[in-house]
């Protein structure tokens, strides 16, 4: 019997690769279609720019919510942050910067700064994402 030795997050991860971008040729464009290309190196919010936000949303609506009135909530939060690239679509119809919040929820779970043990589709804080929303706040 063969093992894989993938991790769900690692799955996770190579899915929102793909989704933001897949193959780049050398003219910078997507080699299957006309849309964005994967987003240059800070050309796009860094990932952990979206946790304080995060956090502070679970907070204001008592500590968890769904995933999706968490990411509404955001974009009024942080539309000034987001860059011209932040806001493209996807070739999957989404939005570049909902996938990277996404993205960032899954890297705010391995830091324990979210719940791995909340229901599918609710994001919830845990102790130590209170503890560090608390110390980012008084810098």
């Amino acid at each position: 019997m063969v093992s894989f030795d993938d991790q769900p997050e690692d799955v996770i991860a190579r899915l929102l690769d793909e989704v933001e971008g897949a193959a780049v040729t050398d003219s910078g464009r997507d080699s299957d279609h006309e849309g964005p290309s994967r987003a240059a190196p800070g050309s796009v919010l860094p990932i952990k720019a979206y946790w304080v936000p995060i956090l502070q949303v679970l907070v204001e609506k008592e500590g968890a919510a769904h995933s999706n009135d968490v990411i509404d909530a955001l974009e009024a939060r942080m539309a000034e942050m987001f860059t011209e690239r932040d806001r493209e679509p996807l070739r999957s119809g989404g939005i570049r910067w909902r996938n990277r919040a996404r993205f960032a929820r899954l890297r705010m779970k391995e830091a324990g700064l979210l719940s791995d043990s909340s229901h599918r589709g609710v994001w919830e804080i845990t102790p130590q994402g209170r503890a560090f929303l608390a110390l980012e706040e008084k810098t």
